[in-house]
């Protein structure tokens, strides 16, 4: 006697459709989709990520050929940091890799604080009159296009890294308020550690003994200049001296029934060279000062 057993509405699991009704009831996975005849297509590679080149204000063009490399080679950092500057990367004191927000804000300060520094001794700062004239964070944020906060945690996170040296510095103010301290901008030198880990260790060093050698070769010139204006200030004076007492012994052999106009004239003339004489020696005098003590010097006696 046969037994049929009644149909439930599901397929037989022995049966041989059962693996094409699985792939039909198969989700896509995100970034996959499905073509017309119901195949899956592989997922669509994501696009690379666009990275800044430069900061708002680059270096001129003119710039030295070092520091123009390394700006370009900080975008290394932004793709691998783990493989450029890993002591920057691990600055967050976590495994995980640097958020690519804050690997920004690093490297474009970092191309800020490139553009103004000196090959020399490394330092962020332009030069002026009397010195160096180091720079505001205030000022750094603005070239890199950052704002102020986030170019503050940017600057710490180098620091952390020692791919910088940061001293701040202060002046001692005393008004009607009392005595109280006034906050300049600190002084930052690049780190030599920066260009090595870059691979420009050897291109700093080269570049650093040559802009020594401008240095050097500055100084040798001022201080020839200074020897050659003191040498021909000497000389002027020792002419003028000499004038000036050739003038004084033709007075004292001049007779005593002498025309007053012809002693009046000598001693114009007296006192017009010891005039010269006090401004070569006295740099700073005017004019009038020069023949005042002129004529205190050489005015006859009563």
């Amino acid at each position: 006697m046969d037994f049929t057993l009644p149909s439930s509405g599901f397929p037989d699991p022995f049966g041989p459709g059962v693996a094409d009704a699985r792939a039909v009831a198969r989700t896509p996975s995100p970034g996959e989709g499905s073509s017309s005849d119901g195949t899956l297509r592989p997922a669509a590679a994501l696009p690379d990520r666009t990275w800044p080149e430069n900061i708002p204000f680059p270096a001129p063009a003119n710039a030295p050929r070092l520091l123009r490399e390394i700006t370009t080679r900080l975008t290394r950092y932004l793709d691998t940091p783990h493989a450029w500057l890993p002591r920057l990367n691990a600055a967050n004191n976590s495994p995980r890799q640097q958020r690519s927000e804050r690997r920004i804000a690093c490297v474009q300060l970092m191309r800020a604080l490139v553009k103004f520094c000196d090959l020399a001794t490394l330092r962020v700062a332009v030069p002026g009159r009397e010195g160096w004239i180091d720079l505001t964070l205030q000022y750094l944020a603005t070239q890199s296009g950052l704002p102020l906060r986030r170019a503050e945690r940017a600057l710490h996170d180098l620091i952390t890294a020692k791919l910088i040296r940061s001293r701040p510095q202060c002046e001692l103010q005393e008004d009607e308020q009392g005595v109280r301290y006034r906050g300049l901008a600190a002084i930052r030198y690049l780190s030599p550690a920066l260009f090595e880990q870059l691979g420009l260790g050897k291109w700093l060093r080269h570049e650093r003994t040559r802009a020594h050698l401008r240095a050097q070769r500055r100084r040798d010139a001022a201080r020839k200049r200074d020897r050659k204006g003191s040498a021909a200030a000497t000389q002027l004076a020792g002419q003028l001296g000499e004038r000036l007492k050739d003038i004084q012994r033709r007075i004292k052999r001049q007779p005593a029934d002498g025309t007053a106009a012809g002693h009046q004239v000598e001693l114009d003339r007296a006192i017009t060279l010891r005039a010269g004489e006090l401004k070569a020696i006295y740099a700073d005098w005017d004019r009038d000062r020069c023949y005042q003590v002129a004529r205190q010097q050489l005015a006859p006696p009563d």
